[in-house]
């Protein structure tokens, strides 16, 4: 009885923590939607203002015409007027973009974290299963180390299994230099 009921306390601890997991995965869920919104409300703002930039440009080169063909001289003309409305515009544009940058960056890194708790999660459910398995002597206890060993293989290499995929991704390993290098850090 002592086994099944180490198997039993196992696999509830397992089931609390894969439960408050899969709660902070929602939320988690949640904030990333409003952050996206965030995104599309500041490259909007952005398309707005080069819509404005272009206009202040078009009236730019009207001006210039217009004195070329009064006086059949190319001289230069005073846009200063034009460049006070633009230098704000430019400068908003700028910082618009800055925050683009730094939300860019901040919904990557919770991507991360969130791939990385979903990675233990997984850890979790292998070792479920494989105490399971142990408990109704299916595996010896050598096969039981050896499987759940491989299984924290991927969450202890998680970064290292992330740059892998995301070199293949962008073209810069093939497909079976991916499938050896992540052997390499799982086995």
């Amino acid at each position: 009885m002592g086994i099944f009921d180490k198997v039993q306390s196992t696999a509830k601890s397992i089931g609390r923590t894969a439960s408050t997991t899969a709660g902070k995965l929602g939320s988690n869920a949640t904030v990333a939607t409003q952050e996206q919104a965030e995104l599309v409300s500041l490259r909007s703002q952005i398309n707005v203002i080069d819509q404005e930039l272009n206009a202040a440009y078009v009236q730019i080169g009207r001006k210039y015409l217009d004195l070329v063909i009064e006086t059949n001289e190319m001289p230069g003309i005073d846009i200063s007027d034009i460049l006070k409305m633009i230098d704000p515009k430019l400068t908003k544009k700028q910082e618009l973009q800055q925050k683009i940058i730094q939300l860019e960056k901040e919904i990557k890194q919770k991507d991360i974290v969130r791939d990385k708790a979903i990675a233990e999660q997984d850890y979790l459910k292998e070792k479920q299963k494989l105490d399971k398995a142990l408990g109704m002597d299916l595996l010896t206890q050598e096969e039981y180390d050896t499987k759940l060993k491989r299984a924290y293989k991927k969450v202890e290499n998680f970064e290292a299994i992330r740059k892998v995929e995301q070199q293949a991704e962008l073209g810069l390993i093939t497909k079976e230099e991916k499938a050896q290098k992540i052997k390499e850090l799982t086995e």
